[in-house]
């Protein structure tokens, strides 16, 4: 997935990781013992989406994936991520693949992944959750805990009734979520709405209901972020590869900070221009959804 949307889902998910396991499903005895882990294989060079672990008596994890494009190898990938996570922490690992619009789909994802070696017979089974979140009632995520509302948009919505489920779900964080959870939900609300809806009718939609119901105006979307993915690939063309992929994450933060954080005054600018290290910039790019304000935002930097 592109980096701002593997972002968004993955801050979606921390914002409540029992809402998530409940919506899958599954059973969890205590929600206060329910909290996300480091999903970081680094020693194979593997990075989850988000793990999570039931604590108690007999503790589990919950490994999610979230693909918005298809990979047709990825039942070998989520065995190989189920086993590395079962040898790192030694308890048992349920996989639950998130697809996000219909393109992510493909006959290779059944729930379970099998092969067998000619003459010897099946060396690996194993078996995963699937959910396509085009399929699933709208009714039932706006019902869900309050980070899984930005998935009932792009849901199974019955035809003319998008501007209602959005409705729906700006009622639910004006009722439920302080500004700045509003702000960010909103944003990923429209982020992917964007993966599925023609740009003018997301910003039509976004800037006249949350304008309306939250009082929110000019939000972030996904065709911002494409906007500037593709002036950054520019730039790096004339400038080189390595030089290029600063400069397009420079121009990323800048973009997104503007309509999440305002416009960054001088110092700011200067502050993200001297940043040279891409993996320092694509950490506050993954920070940006929780800082109020730049400064809070660059303090964090070489954290």
């Amino acid at each position: 997935m592109p980096k701002p949307l593997d972002a968004t889902m993955r801050k979606l998910y921390e914002l409540g990781p029992a809402a998530w396991l409940e919506y899958f499903g599954l059973p969890i005895p205590d929600p206060a013992q329910v909290r996300v882990i480091d999903s970081n294989l680094s020693t194979v060079t593997a990075e989850a989406d988000q793990v999570v672990l039931v604590g108690g008596a007999d503790p589990w994890i919950v490994h999610t994936e979230f693909l918005s494009g298809r990979e047709a190898n990825y039942p070998q990938q989520a065995i190989w991520y189920n086993i590395l996570l079962q040898h790192r922490h030694q308890v048992p690992i349920w996989t639950v693949l998130i697809l996000l619009r219909p393109q992510a789909d493909g006959p290779e994802l059944t729930g379970v992944y099998e092969s067998e070696v000619p003459g010897c017979g099946k060396n690996h089974w194993f078996r995963y959750e699937v959910i396509r979140v085009w399929l699933e009632p709208p009714e039932r995520l706006l019902r869900s805990g309050l980070p899984l509302l930005p998935l009932a948009p792009v849901s199974n919505v019955a035809a003319g009734g998008l501007r209602e489920v959005l409705t729906a779900v700006a009622g639910r964080l004006r009722a439920e979520a302080g500004p700045e959870l509003q702000r960010t939900l909103w944003t990923a609300t429209a982020i992917l709405m964007g993966l599925r809806y023609p740009r003018e009718q997301v910003e039509q939609l976004i800037e006249g209901v949350g304008k309306m119901i939250l009082g929110i105006r000019g939000i972030e979307d996904s065709w911002v972020y494409q906007d500037i993915f593709a002036k950054g690939r520019a730039e790096g063309e004339a400038k080189g590869r390595a030089e290029g992929q600063v400069d397009e994450a420079r121009a990323i933060l800048l973009g997104l900070g503007r309509k999440k954080l305002g416009e960054p005054q001088e110092p700011v600018r200067s502050q993200i221009a001297a940043i040279r290290d891409l993996d320092q910039l694509n950490r506050l790019l993954d920070r940006i959804l929780d800082a109020p304000t730049w400064d809070d935002l660059l303090a964090a930097r070489d954290q």
